[in-house]
């Protein structure tokens, strides 16, 4: 008697540990990419690219984080900086993989202790970036005063769906979004 009731112990631990596994499994995140979106005909909306794009990954450095390690050409990046102390004054600088400086944004201590800001890596007459090779790569996020500390992120040469057509020829106006422009606030 014993005996069958230790393999019927045994027999139940094993299936749930399988029913337990394939939900994990199944509910993971499993992205697809942009010709399985353009192929899969059952999407209602252009914004429905939850699956295509890269899931979060946020990357830290002091009081710095972006949400992601990668994006796709056409996919904002959000950064947020936290617990800047009183009296500190200095400038967030994001560069190109060719080392361009793209965006350079100054806070200061003394008025807010944090900010959040977001951009989408474009191509901009005003840079001589006129061709997506240009925004590919290994981007890079530093303090100017901590020059020797980086932040680096990746846009890999894929593009965010419905977002091609920005990424034909150098924009005056890359993607109607404030890239140079802090949008300051909580």
């Amino acid at each position: 008697m014993n005996r069958n009731v230790g393999i019927a112990t045994v027999i139940g631990i094993v299936i749930i540990i399988g029913v337990i596994s394939f939900q994990i499994y199944d509910s993971s995140y499993q992205r697809s990419t942009v010709d399985e979106y353009y192929s899969d005909k059952t999407h209602e909306d252009e914004k429905n690219v939850k699956h295509v794009v890269y899931p979060d990954n946020p990357q830290t450095l002091r009081g710095l984080t972006i949400n992601k390690d990668k994006y796709l050409i056409g996919e904002n990046v959000f950064i947020r900086i936290n617990n800047i102390p009183m009296g500190l004054k200095d400038n967030l600088q994001i560069f190109t993989p060719e080392g361009i400086r793209y965006i350079n944004i100054p806070f200061d201590g003394n008025e807010k202790n944090s900010f959040k800001h977001y951009f989408r890596p474009s191509l901009m007459k005003q840079f001589d970036m006129c061709d997506k090779e240009q925004i590919v790569g290994k981007w890079t996020i530093q303090f100017e005063g901590l020059a020797n500390e980086r932040l680096h992120f990746q846009v890999v040469d894929e593009f965010l769906p419905h977002s091609e057509g920005y990424y034909v020829t150098c924009n005056e106006n890359p993607m109607e979004l404030p890239i140079v422009q802090p949008s300051l606030g909580q």
